[in-house]
């Protein structure tokens, strides 16, 4: 059987992505797959197979006459499983370990142990539709009954793709599967081997922006002092949780008197993990501007209310339930949060500085602190 190489110049859809009744996709379509796939086609002169047609009508309610590209490859990509970074890698390596079949029949067969389909899916995914489509012909019209024993992992794969899910919009013709019955006892067998337990992906953790930080208006109903604690506020303080006010401990004696601390509104850090002070649990923080000599609260936009949700610019994102400590995710960000000449409360990054704002754009402020540190 020929094996034709396609040139990195002109990328060519394989069979299996054809439309059989006689409508073609455009041509803008197969340099699309290429880049979102991730991978090199090869095509088989004089072949004539059914499985292959079959594959194509698989997606041929996405590739309708005329369709958008993008359009046709979302609507192929929803039927597929989302893979991780290392299973795209993986993903070229089988794809290539396929080039090869049959030659690469033992090492493919290696790769395969263990696994329900072939980057460690629970469905098939483009990868193995590929790889079937390269293998299938070889496997039913030339390999002996020993080589389909001594390669049972393909074979057992192989019948788990054709008998798959992704078959559903077209029932599939069994004369043209890869049998399993060469296997005989063996198959069982085959079945029960254990081959290297697949590690987990490693899920990719997630930037660190301030996004992730519950920043709110709240207002302060009453403060106390603590009495246990000489440095230490006691403050009830709505923030617009459906459960009511919240209980924070913030050490502010010695820079705020406490008739400032009354009936006020303030900025919180909501999502902070509670922590116990001398006795009492804090379930949040009061934002406040601070350099050497002074401390002083931030100023929420006019006209707010309790539970407003603030943002730094650019930042409008789903924060966490609550911040993991051992992340220090807000650690990482604070050292950014500063004021700037004009008394805006700002995120500082490379490209300038991001203003805390409300949904209507309008700025939280420091009361008189230029270039201080908030915390």
């Amino acid at each position: 059987m020929n094996i034709i190489r396609v040139s990195t110049r002109r990328v060519l859809l394989p069979k299996f992505l054809e439309i059989s009744y006689s409508q073609r996709v455009p041509p803008r379509f197969f340099k699309l797959l290429a880049e979102r796939f991730r991978f090199r086609y090869t095509t088989y002169t004089g072949m004539s197979d059914p499985a292959l047609d079959l594959l194509s009508k698989t997606f041929a309610s996405a590739m309708l006459l005329n369709a958008d590209p993008d359009q046709v490859v979302s609507a192929i990509q929803r039927n597929l499983p989302v893979l991780t970074p290392e299973q795209e890698a993986q993903q070229t390596e089988i794809l290539a370990l396929s080039e090869a079949f049959p030659s690469s029949a033992s090492k493919l067969n290696a790769a395969l142990a263990g696994k329900k389909f072939i980057l460690g899916t629970d469905k098939p995914s483009i990868s193995d539709l590929i790889t079937y489509s390269r293998v299938r012909q070889t496997v039913v019209e030339m390999w002996s009954p020993e080589e389909y024993k001594s390669n049972a992992n393909i074979i057992l794969w192989a019948d788990r793709v054709q008998k798959s899910d992704i078959f559903k919009s077209h029932k599939p013709d069994e004369s043209t599967f890869i049998s399993t019955a060469a296997l005989g006892n063996n198959e069982k067998k085959a079945k029960k081997e254990k081959g290297p337990k697949p590690q987990p992906a490693k899920k990719e953790a997630a930037p660190i922006t301030p996004a992730l930080v519950d920043l709110r208006v709240g207002f302060i109903q009453k403060a106390v002092k603590h009495p246990d604690a000489d440095s230490l506020y006691v403050s009830t303080i709505d923030m617009g949780d459906p459960t009511g006010p919240r209980t924070v401990c913030s050490g502010l004696v010695k820079h705020i008197p406490l008739e400032d601390m009354q009936q006020r509104h303030v900025i919180v850090v909501a999502n902070l993990k509670p922590v116990t002070m001398r006795g009492i649990k804090s379930e949040a923080m009061v934002l406040c501007a601070a350099n050497e000599e002074k401390v002083e609260l931030t100023i929420p936009p006019p006209g707010s209310k309790a539970g407003d949700k603030v943002f730094f610019e650019g930042f409008d994102g789903t924060p966490e339930p609550q911040l993991n400590p051992k992340k220090k995710i807000f650690e990482t960000l604070q050292p950014n949060f500063t004021t700037n000449e004009k008394l805006e409360v700002v995120f500082k990054t490379d490209e300038g500085e991001r203003p805390l704002i409300n949904r209507e754009g309008k700025i939280v402020l420091a009361p008189s602190l230029v270039n201080a540190e908030v915390r």
